[in-house]
């Protein structure tokens, strides 16, 4: 149970602290015109078209260029780690390997894509998403919950990053940052976009390296993204984009001193696509072809030996991705989204003896019927999968608009969605190298989920979101050990994953927001009545926040956020603390400055004794924007 002694205190020392922090500063800007919040955005994750979000039978939250700019985050990891209701496992220090939890889903059930290109590996099925960087974002969409109509194998819910577009000026626009913090950390980044006639270019690159708290704790770190359109006018648009991620990432040694180990975990990550889009006899159609390979090595070193690896483990994930996608616009308000996906996906590994792959071909198609004050969604997707058979997942979904209460809406869906499971859990061939063994029997999880929502602004200074959830998992993948004693992932006969999400908003003053959540989540395994832990999923978490930000340019953000992790006793977990970051900027004409301070309270915390999060530390950066 939690500590709720502890966390008051942890909360009013947090409010205290904000308080003293806002007191030095002007609390009200005269004549600023504030956004109202509201649910205007415009979202196209959901339907793979264009939407309001008020329209969203979905659990959908956006975050947009100017929330991120906001944020004390160097990368997409830490950017998700403040969202309501998404959980990410924390980790020592900067560039390590994390996973994305939403609801309590395993971090494999999570689709993470980048401009609809699936980032899922067949090897471990999760996504790190501190592998892709931040300043290129346009805004982030998240999907809390099945999605399986739309995008298949999503049993858990969508990331999608939705990345900044080409320029639009002939003279160009860009920024160059730099930014240094402890731990002899510093990061260079530069943008650049434009147009020239009918071709359109957006450049990206950043260059990060850390010395880390000890021995073996470095990083050094390249990103890069490009994208580029050409305008065929009456016949649409053709735009290609592409990147790279680039690692050499060292774990540091052991907290345990006998076990004489630390770890290196080199990656690379290229990605790409090329499409068009316009219309055709009234229909929006895109047509793009996708690719993603991802390069992944874990090299163990023992101190009392000599330089050479003591073990090494390589995985080469390679996908194309052939998507076709039109939109009809019926009765004006109406929509019919009718697409197909195409997918071709190998994986190579010093854990296999030969190279494996997989073929898949999902048509998918959904309605959007508005009437009024209804907002309904119907979706059916069919996926054929070479390795594990055929999932129909269709879908229904609806929205009531509240004629008596202003901007006051409720939301039901109920949808059959799936999840399969990496090639790697059912072909790992070297069982002899370790405590790993394959299922060749393993089949892909199956699910009914059910979802049921409020959201509210009954008044222009407040808003009001509770969320409900329910998935009942036939055939849920834990682990289990085999009759030889080795790890497998097997397949459960029933898991029921429920919670519920509650945040809120509230302007203080002019300029000045708070905001809070609390989320909970519980994993049941049906036969035997237990509680299923591990696998970087919390039971509890809440967040809080208060921003500022005044018309001469100032901002400040500071953000807590507290993790009840759902961990056996043997991880020896010290989560019962509140975790604080800080961000201040200063804007000028041209010029801006920003300040972070990190762990704030300066807690000693761990999900994983080895892993514990690193302590307070500071960062400063200037950057020169034209």
């Amino acid at each position: 149970m939690v500590d709720k002694k502890y966390l008051t205190t942890k909360i009013t020392k947090f409010l205290l602290l904000t308080v003293l922090i806002l007191g030095a500063i002007e609390t009200q800007a005269a004549g600023e015109e504030e956004k109202e919040i509201g649910l205007e955005k415009i979202i196209v994750t959901n339907r793979r078209a264009a939407i309001g979000l008020s329209e969203a039978a979905e659990n959908v939250v956006v975050i947009d260029a100017e929330e991120i700019q906001r944020l004390p985050a160097r990368d997409l990891g830490e950017a998700l780690k403040y969202v309501a209701g998404i959980d990410l496992e924390p980790r020592q220090g900067f560039g390590r390997d994390t996973s994305v939890s939403i609801q309590g889903s395993d971090s494999r059930q999570v689709r993470v894509m980048i401009d609809g290109i699936p980032l899922n590996s067949q090897s471990s099925g999760q996504v790190n998403p501190a592998v892709f960087p931040i300043e290129n974002i346009e805004r982030i969409e998240v999907i809390k919950g099945a999605s399986s109509s739309i995008w298949g194998s999503s049993l858990g819910g969508v990331v999608n990053v939705i990345t900044k577009d080409t320029g639009t000026t002939l003279i160009p626009k860009g920024s160059l940052t730099t930014s240094f913090a402890e731990f002899r950390t510093r990061k260079q980044s530069a943008e650049l976009s434009g147009k020239l006639d009918a071709f359109g270019y957006y450049l990206f690159s950043s260059y990060m390296e850390s010395g880390g708290k000890g021995p073996k704790d470095d990083v050094l770190e390249k990103k890069g993204f490009g994208k580029l359109s050409y305008d065929l006018k009456e016949m649409g648009k053709i735009t290609g984009s592409f990147g790279y991620s680039g690692a050499d990432v060292n774990s540091g040694e052991y907290p345990r001193d006998a076990m004489y180990i630390w770890e290196a975990q080199p990656y690379r990550s290229r990605y790409g696509k090329i499409g068009w889009e316009g219309k055709l006899k009234g229909a929006e159609m895109k047509v793009d072809l996708k690719h993603y390979r991802q390069e992944l090595a874990t090299k163990s070193y023992n101190l009392l030996l000599d330089e050479a690896p003591s073990s090494r483990v390589e995985y080469k994930d390679l996908l194309y991705q052939l998507s076709l996608n039109s939109v009809l616009h019926l009765r004006e308000k109406d929509l019919l989204v009718l697409g197909a996906d195409f997918d071709c996906d190998t994986l190579k590994s010093t854990s296999l003896t030969k190279a494996k792959s997989l073929k898949l071909q999902a048509p998918y198609a959904n309605y959007t019927l508005k009437l009024e004050p209804w907002d309904w969604n119907l979706g059916l997707r069919f996926d054929h999968n070479s390795e594990y058979g055929q999932e129909t997942s269709p879908s229904l979904g609806g929205v009531y608009h509240l004629d008596n209460i202003p901007d006051t809406l409720i939301r039901a869906h109920i949808s059959r969605a799936f999840n399969a499971p990496p090639l790697l859990w059912k072909y790992y061939e070297r069982t002899a190298l370790g405590w790993t063994a394959d299922n060749p029997e393993i089949k892909p999880e199956r699910a009914w989920v059910y979802e049921l929502g409020l959201e509210s602004r009954p008044i222009p200074q407040f808003w009001l979101k509770l969320s409900l959830y329910r998935a009942d998992v036939a055939d849920a993948i834990s682990n289990a050990r085999n009759a030889e004693g080795k790890w497998i992932k097997k397949n459960f006969k029933k898991f029921r994953r429920q919670g519920a999400e509650l945040q809120f908003k509230l302007k203080l003053l002019e300029g000045l927001d708070f905001f809070a959540s609390g989320a909970f989540n519980d994993i049941e395994d049906r036969a035997t009545r237990k509680t299923v832990k591990g696998g970087g999923k919390a039971r509890q978490s809440f967040d809080l926040g208060l921003e500022y930000k005044n018309k001469k340019g100032f901002s400040l953000s500071l953000l807590g956020y507290y993790h009840y992790w759902n961990e056996p006793g043997a991880s020896e977990a010290n989560d019962r603390k509140m975790l604080c970051d800080l961000k201040a900027s200063q804007e000028f004409k041209n010029l801006s400055f920003f300040f972070n301070i990190y762990n704030l309270t300066n807690s000693k915390y761990w999900k994983d004794y080895y892993f514990p999060f690193p302590q307070r530390y500071f960062e400063g950066g200037v950057a020169l924007k034209w």
